[in-house]
């Protein structure tokens, strides 16, 4: 069940499982099959996605056209938000960026985010190296890691402005979903991140 197709939903179980059980909605299904037609995704040795659903989803696509396996690593799950406390905190989204070791109670930071996807990318760098490895993962958790390499200068409401080694990178609202080119060596240094724009899939969150 896609998140729009719901109306309310009581549950004891925290909001992160929430969020890996709600399903992609048709448009999100049909914007998966173009992601994973791209030609930067072509001829990919593994695939690695987070333990969320949707994200599963997203990948199954690539799985299928190129006859792949995929491991699933919770370290690639979408950043833990914690309490829901926009009363207290309605700036949150900026500050996550903005501070670093901002959360709220049961939730992560920046830093704590950026710890787990930059163990589990390491670990996957020296495992294929030479390789060309397809990571599908989230949002905050994918620019949270950036940011370990990128100047953050801008936030402007859910604006992201990003810039590696003096070339803006990022310049928008985060895409669903986004296609981020991260090229790392074996000495896991990262020589270059690129945004790739995806014409056939305009703006759109949520999905």
């Amino acid at each position: 069940m896609p998140k729009s197709q719901i109306e309310s939903y009581h549950t004891s179980q925290s909001e992160l499982v929430l969020t890996e059980k709600i399903i992609l909605s048709s448009i999100g299904e049909e914007r998966a099959k173009i992601l994973c037609k791209h030609d930067e995704l072509k001829n990919v040795d593994a695939v690695y996605s987070s333990n969320c659903v949707r994200t599963l989803q997203t990948a199954k696509y690539l799985l299928e056209e190129q006859n792949l396996k995929v491991n699933i690593d919770d370290r690639l799950d979408e950043r833990r938000t914690g309490k829901r406390n926009d009363d207290i905190y309605p700036d949150w989204f900026s500050r996550q960026y903005l501070d670093p070791n901002f959360k709220t109670e049961g939730g992560e930071s920046q830093i704590d985010v950026q710890a787990r996807m930059t163990e589990v990318i390491e670990e996957i760098v020296k495992k294929y190296k030479d390789k060309r490895v397809a990571v599908f993962t989230h949002g905050y958790a994918i620019t949270f890691y950036l940011l370990k390499f990128c100047k953050l200068l801008e936030v402007d409401g859910q604006r992201l402005k990003m810039e590696f080694k003096d070339k803006i990178i990022f310049d928008k609202e985060i895409n669903a979903p986004e296609l981020i080119k991260v090229t790392i060596d074996d000495d896991l240094e990262v020589k270059d991140i690129e945004v790739i724009e995806i014409k056939e899939l305009p703006y759109m969150r949520g999905i």
